[in-house]
């Protein structure tokens, strides 16, 4: 069974960890609890408008494979 700690960060962030003491490496998943379905009639399409910038470059890194690369070394 994996133990795991949660806790808020003043802005509402939850973070949750666990340790894992054999492992020399590190994951890291941010899930976000958003989508067009919590969007106001002013905000419509801001989650969209994010998925293009968490996953379809930038100008270092126009594709989203050397922003893999770069992350997963």
């Amino acid at each position: 069974m994996v133990m795991y700690n949660k806790a808020v960060l003043d802005n509402g962030l939850r973070v949750i960890t666990s340790t894992m003491p054999h492992s020399r490496s590190v994951c890291l998943a941010i899930l976000v609890g958003a989508g067009s379905c919590y969007e106001s009639k002013e905000e419509a399409g801001i989650s969209h408008f994010a998925e293009h910038l968490f996953f379809k470059g930038t100008q270092r890194r126009p594709t989203s494979k050397e922003i893999t690369q770069d992350i997963e070394g």
